[in-house]
């Protein structure tokens, strides 16, 4: 095995030769990638990643000769992680994003010491781009209430009390990040706008 480039945002290791990595394989296939396309693409690209492997797919293969996928590509859901913002508190763009920092790592360091509920979705959001969504989550009661949909959806979440440094009074609640599959997520913050 030998180490990839920067470009693995999941930092898998590639195997050597023309053997395609099967955990990239794997993972074209939970998109419902047929298999023989998913190993053809994962050499095709180098074993460089995943992504690489799904772009050369939906850029190289001829979709005239019959579907690319399996029956259960339907069952393929996008992985994200959101953060809803409490804009009641009027915090400058700084702040913000040092807020939605916190609640990254924090929500973060949850999924990574839960790896048996949540490892494979991590993975799966690694080796997909990392997908995170800013929106403006309203008020510390909104974001409570968004937190309590999250736990009874079984969405990993993280809420972040400021420790009252800078801008805001110690304690306030300034983001709240919700991770999982995108059905799931948006079912909590769907109806929320871009912050």
């Amino acid at each position: 095995m030998a180490a990839l480039p920067d470009d693995n945002p999941g930092g898998i290791l590639a195997e050597e030769g023309n053997a395609p990595c099967e955990a990239f394989v794997e993972m074209l296939m939970m998109m419902g990638i047929d298999r023989k396309l998913a190993e053809k693409a994962v050499q095709t690209t180098g074993n460089i990643s995943a992504e690489a492997a799904v772009s050369w797919v939906f850029e190289n293969a001829d979709m005239s000769k019959g579907s690319i996928l399996t029956e259960n590509a339907q069952e393929f859901d996008n992985v994200k992680m959101v953060f809803a913002v409490n804009s009641a508190l009027k915090m400058g763009v700084g702040k913000v994003a040092a807020q939605v920092g916190h609640a990254c790592l924090g929500l973060h360091r949850i999924l990574v010491r839960e790896q048996e509920q949540y490892g494979d979705l991590l993975v799966q959001w690694e080796a997909f781009g990392e997908g995170k969504i800013v929106l403006n989550g309203g008020s510390k009661e909104r974001l409570e209430e968004l937190q309590a949909q999250a736990v009874s959806l079984g969405l990993p979440s993280y809420l972040v009390q400021d420790a009252g440094h800078t801008q805001i009074p110690a304690g306030s609640c300034t983001v709240l990040a919700i991770f999982g599959l995108a059905s799931k997520v948006d079912q909590v913050t769907g109806q929320l706008k871009l912050l």
